[in-house]
């Protein structure tokens, strides 16, 4: 069986959500930052190997539910192209990122 090659693509949101959360944890720990930062890229490399391996989500996402920060990568797969809609804060209210799946 041919592995599928996906293209990666971020709304601007999450984007937003990635870099804020980053600095938010350099304002406290520069090393908390780091380790966020690199789990954050080990799972958009996961994501990419294996987009179909994360755990259904919310509103028909896919999500990756990080083990020591509170936040799910959220993302959609369409066709061949893996489309992250947000980086999810769990105390924040679910879906509150659901508009982005009409972009």
């Amino acid at each position: 069986m041919a592995k599928r090659n996906f293209q990666t693509e971020f709304h601007p949101e999450a984007i937003r959500e990635i870099r804020e959360s980053i600095q938010w944890y350099r304002d406290r720990n520069e090393q908390a930052a780091d380790a966020f930062r690199s789990l954050v890229q080990a799972a958009e490399s996961l994501i990419e190997r294996s987009p179909e391996s994360c755990a259904p989500y919310l509103h028909e996402t896919l999500g990756y539910r990080f083990q020591k920060y509170p936040f799910v990568l959220a993302y959609i797969l369409r066709e061949d192209r893996i489309y992250f809609v947000a980086l999810a804060h769990t105390r924040r209210k679910p879906g509150y990122w659901r508009d982005r799946l009409e972009d």
